[in-house]
């Protein structure tokens, strides 16, 4: 059964006692609980939802909740999040305590639905995750095939009111680089992506190839790049450039701290790695990320100590801080971040 089955059967309130869902797909699984928050009565959700930290729950606990009978509703549903029985830890769970829980799975009651959620891999030798597949539904949340992705892509441009024709919705995919074996993109990424080109083009506008250039990620972190070379080289007017272009395109100064921030860490890991022995391919290989990204932090690692590094992180931080509780007007923020380190020595 692939994930639009499972969802409209959820829709249909057509519903197997218990299932597993879980994955790096993190936008599918938060759809999945919204799906099943959604058939039930929203007037009593508070009574019939329950939502379980795996991590801290004991068992007798899960036992309770799955036993408890709804309230004013057909059904009582239970989520438990990051279980840790299904990740081959046993950190709180003895060997009875699995066993009795596997056989507790087949005495549910009908009013329950008890939905396991695991942000990232599951152990499939675990008896509880074999006795899960048995029961109801184990379902990976990887990425979205061709087509689905298509289908996807164009629904969220239509429901921004954008006008994308085909062609464009292929090219903004394969710009996008969400099915490369190595990427780490997830829907959510490409949410922000339409959500940002939408914006910029407007209401029943056209997306065209150019605007998905301008706009691109690739461009985003070839323009962090940029800055973060020109800070290196203390060229304070290039890199102010490159910051109102990018706030111009529709950046937000968190997102673009952000994005400083996981650059910088980079070079510090790759310096590491380097004063290890490793080569550029082999740093590549072990951090999971392109060769191109890899060669272009050895480079500005020549340009930033790790005193300094660690130093400009903390302004982030700080800022990032100051700037959510009002204390500091973001833009000015990131005027100070390239006026400070552009006018010191950074070697």
């Amino acid at each position: 059964m692939n994930y639009k089955d499972i969802i409209t059967n959820l829709k249909n309130k057509k519903f197997e006692n218990v299932y597993l869902f879980y994955g790096r797909e993190y936008y599918l699984i938060e759809n999945t609980i919204k799906v099943f928050k959604d058939s039930l009565n929203e007037g009593m959700i508070d009574f019939n939802l329950d939502i379980i930290d795996g991590k801290e729950t004991a068992l007798d606990q899960l036992i309770s909740s799955i036993e408890t009978l709804p309230f004013m509703d057909d059904r009582k549903i239970v989520v438990v999040k990051d279980f840790e029985l299904l990740k081959g830890k046993k950190k709180n769970f003895s060997d009875s305590d699995e066993k009795s829980l596997i056989e507790h799975l087949d005495n549910i009651p009908e009013s329950t639905i008890l939905v396991f959620i695991v942000y990232g891999d599951v152990d499939k030798r675990k008896s509880l995750v074999k006795k899960i597949d048995k029961k109801g539904i184990v379902f990976n949340c990887d990425k979205l095939s061709d087509m689905d992705l298509f289908k996807w892509t164009k629904k969220k441009f239509e429901t921004n009111d954008a006008i994308i024709e085909n062609t464009q919705i292929m090219y903004f995919i394969d710009q996008e680089g969400y099915r490369d074996k190595s990427s780490e993109k997830t829907l959510s990424d490409l949410e922000n992506e339409i959500n940002k080109i939408s914006s910029f083009v407007g209401k029943q506008n056209k997306v065209t190839n150019e605007i998905i250039d301008k706009l691109s990620q690739k461009k985003v972190e070839n323009d962090i790049f940029k800055l973060i070379d020109y800070i290196g080289e203390q060229n304070a007017s290039n890199a102010m450039r490159i910051l109102n272009d990018m706030m111009h395109e529709g950046e937000s100064v968190l997102g673009i701290f952000a994005m400083i921030a996981r650059q910088f860490k980079v070079v510090m890991q790759v310096r590491q790695l380097q004063v290890q022995g490793h080569t550029s391919k082999t740093i590549a290989e072990k951090l999971k990320i392109h060769p191109f990204v890899a060669g272009k932090a050895l480079k500005q690692s020549n340009n930033f100590s790790d005193n300094i590094i660690v130093e400009i992180l903390n302004y982030i931080l700080e800022s990032d801080y100051k700037i959510k509780n009002g204390l500091v007007r973001d833009t000015l923020a990131l005027e100070i971040l390239v006026s400070k380190y552009c006018q010191r020595k950074i070697s």
